[in-house]
């Protein structure tokens, strides 16, 4: 299942003979269809759904057979005939496996929920707040994480091979100064003087570390020295974009952009001699802590922050054994607004 945008409030219920949705269902999921009814509210629904950003949702029951709610779209376009018949494109075909009652409905019009008999075709509907979890039933829940200590063995069908997982690990990420790596670490330095490295890193999440109070945490770095050659020490920045957060546990994308943490940390490895640099000393970091709302004040929608910016606004370096107790105060003094 593709990223879905958010859904609109309200969606189409309608009927189609189950040997043409299982028909679709077993191409690409999307297709048109015609009903000899004018769907001049759903037109006009739709189109405050796109210019909202929003996904419209049309629901399908068998016309063929009693049969519930077995099928789940999203609209991708209306067309009133002049014939007063409609036709409808739909994409993104999912099949319930398992039906759900005409009565999780309510009709727009009146606030009622649909009867389990209802025989109309068509209905404008609220779009129910089940829907969420009835797509986790037809989709693949996100895969449970699990520690691993690196001592597992890469295998073939259970039979040990010579490498190790630690070997893997050994080959990808023992250049701690590149980009990709160096923020990693970043994150784990931070986490780990905070205590919040008992689980596992989600990549995808909109934030990367959570306090036990509930406030979240973005962790940037940057360095003097880089991987590569150069032909001098490396400017100071940070990347702070606002994005579009995603949540694994749904697939639904939020419309709006925005930085998702309510605290920043900024990782500088400050260090300037190749010969002794060492991303494990964290007497070579310093930290800088500052709740988001003076980024969003001072950069607005700006994607990049320099050092100097930072600690205009008043950012101010910590050290590693200092960090804990400075995130702590700036989570205090949110809690206090």
């Amino acid at each position: 299942m593709t990223k879905l945008k958010k859904l609109y409030n309200f969606c189409v219920y309608t009927m189609r003979n189950r040997q043409d949705l299982e028909f679709v269902m077993a191409g690409e999921g999307k297709a048109s269809f015609r009903d000899n009814k004018t769907w001049k509210t759903a037109y006009e629904l739709l189109k405050d759904a796109e210019n909202k950003d929003q996904k419209m949702p049309i629901l399908f029951s068998a016309a063929d057979e009693h049969s519930g709610l077995i099928y789940f779209a999203q609209i991708e376009d209306i067309q009133v005939e002049s014939n007063q018949s409609t036709l409808y494109t739909f994409s993104e075909l999912i099949e319930f496996p398992n039906a759900k009652p005409l009565s999780s409905l309510t009709l727009k019009s009146t606030g009622k929920k649909l009867s389990d008999q209802y025989i109309r075709p068509y209905a404008i509907c609220e779009t129910p707040t089940q829907l969420s979890s009835w797509l986790k039933e037809s989709g693949l829940p996100p895969i449970k994480k699990i520690r691993k200590t690196g001592q597992e063995s890469i295998h073939d069908n259970q039979n040990p091979l010579v490498p190790r997982l630690i070997d893997f690990w050994q080959w990808t990420s023992s250049d701690l100064v590149s980009n990709a790596t160096r923020g990693i670490l970043a994150e784990f330095l931070v986490g780990s003087a905070l205590g919040l490295t008992v689980g596992i890193r989600s990549e995808w999440d909109a934030y990367d570390l959570l306090l036990p109070s509930g406030y979240k945490i973005e962790v940037k770095s940057s360095a003097y020295l880089q991987s590569w050659y150069q032909r001098k020490l490396s400017k100071i920045s940070f990347s702070i974009p606002e994005t579009r957060a995603w949540n694994e546990d749904d697939n639904i994308q939020e419309k709006h952009s925005k930085r998702q943490a309510d605290i920043y940390v900024f990782c500088l490895l400050k260090h300037k001699i190749q010969d002794t640099l060492d991303p494990l000393d964290v007497s070579q970091w310093r930290f800088y802590v500052i709740p988001t709302a003076l980024l969003n004040e001072h950069c607005g929608h700006t994607k990049q922050i320099s050092l100097s910016k930072l600690k205009k606004i008043g950012a101010r370096p910590v050290t590693y054994a200092k960090l804990k107790d400075c995130v702590e105060e700036v989570a205090a003094g949110l809690a206090g607004e």
